[in-house]
């Protein structure tokens, strides 16, 4: 376990992570009907966490999530694994891939924190 400025600096970090978190969670839980304000939240939330955390890697992690994720459910959605109340496309929402976008860079970078707070290396 780190001490110090560093334990600091890693529990903002984990702070940061996890508000972006929950309140993605939240914006869809409250606002999946609504597909346009939802998808200009998440926007909104990506740009800050573009601010936030802006390296390659996270934009990489972002970019595949929301590429493999949506695919992903369009492919239940069209065996009838399930079906979401308020589709746009391909039985998906138009805010979808942006959820599994933030969501993947999320839980990478939570994972990331938990590492680092703990002292593993990667």
């Amino acid at each position: 376990m780190v001490k110090g400025n560093l334990r600091k600096k890693i529990e903002k970090e984990f702070l940061y992570e996890l508000i972006v978190f929950c309140a993605s969670i939240v914006a869809i839980s409250l606002l999946y009907k609504n597909n346009l304000l939802l998808t200009l939240l998440l926007i909104a939330f990506w740009g800050i966490c573009l601010k936030l955390w802006h390296t390659k890697r996270d934009f990489f992690f972002f970019v595949s999530g929301a590429i493999i994720g949506p695919v992903a459910e369009i492919i239940a959605i069209y065996f009838g694994a399930w079906h979401y109340t308020n589709p746009t496309q391909l039985g998906i929402p138009i805010w979808l891939p942006l959820a599994w976008g933030i969501f993947t860079v999320m839980i990478v970078r939570i994972a990331d924190t938990f590492a680092k707070f703990w002292g593993i290396k990667w």
